[in-house]
């Protein structure tokens, strides 16, 4: 079970990495809002399936179905916080290559400029 979790985590995030190149925000900032609506959607749906489970079961207090579905959260909630640490990373990262070139094209123009 914890597999196949991990593994929608996966796809949502490989599905949000590809929209995020589609809109006109920041590649980043656009990849960091599908992921988290990813995982917010992943969350949602896995309280949900914990919850009806626990109803058909006839559950009353915690048990192991509400600690799993806890459990979950957890993992999703840390894997969250690390995509968005690396997203930032990553967006930083891309701001300075773009800084630097922009600094190579202004030289280059400069001194396309003073040989003409």
């Amino acid at each position: 079970m914890k597999k196949s979790w991990i593994n929608v985590l996966l796809l949502s995030s490989v599905a949000a990495f590809g929209l995020a190149a589609c809109d006109n925000k920041g590649p980043a900032e656009q990849a960091g809002e599908n992921l988290d609506e990813s995982i917010e959607q992943v969350q949602e749906k896995s309280q949900e399936l914990a919850d009806d489970t626990q109803e058909n079961l006839g559950l009353k207090e915690k048990g192991t179905m509400e600690k799993m579905g806890e459990s979950m959260d957890e993992t999703a909630t840390n894997i969250k916080d690390g995509a968005n640490e690396q997203l930032d990373k990553a967006g930083k990262a891309i701001d300075d290559a773009a800084d630097a070139a922009d600094r190579k094209i202004d030289e280059i123009m400069e001194d396309n400029d003073a040989n003409n």
